[in-house]
């Protein structure tokens, strides 16, 4: 049992020392999964439309200003993230538009179905509340954490 506290105990001081390394893998990965998820609305209005349907089918009041407004945010959002810049925002706006998601799409499927959303809400007001870390344009443009 001792082994395993100081086991325990040496992970945890090398984790500490390293916290912005971990908001860097967070950012990065929430931000290229984003942009590369909404990459072909971006780029081919055909998909654009696309998504408009999919939130007319959903019952989303506005469809085609929602779809790009949604893509703008997820693309844009998950730049700003791996970037590290204005990162808070950007924290918000990708937990914003995934709550409107799960209460306007994946409120009706089991929990399972609705889980990515969830991870995506809670990974945005993590990088909302914690900010963006040591390594990131947030702090060369800020001189702070």
């Amino acid at each position: 049992m001792l082994a395993i506290a100081k086991w325990h105990n040496a992970v945890e001081d090398a984790c500490a020392r390293r916290a912005d390394l971990g908001l860097l893998i967070l950012r990065v990965a929430v931000g290229a999964h984003l942009m590369l998820m909404t990459q072909d609305n971006v780029f081919s209005w055909a998909r654009m439309l696309e998504f408009r349907d999919f939130m007319v089918h959903h019952g989303f009041p506005f469809p085609l200003f929602c779809a790009v407004l949604s893509v703008i945010g997820q693309f844009f959002g998950g730049l700003a993230l791996v970037l590290g810049l204005c990162t808070r925002f950007a924290g918000l706006v990708v937990a914003i538009n995934f709550t409107v998601a799960v209460w306007m799409v994946d409120s009706k499927l089991p929990y399972p179905g609705a889980f990515p959303a969830l991870i995506l809400v809670a990974s945005g007001l993590c990088l909302m509340f914690a900010g963006p870390g040591r390594y990131s344009l947030d702090r060369v443009w800020r001189r702070r954490p």
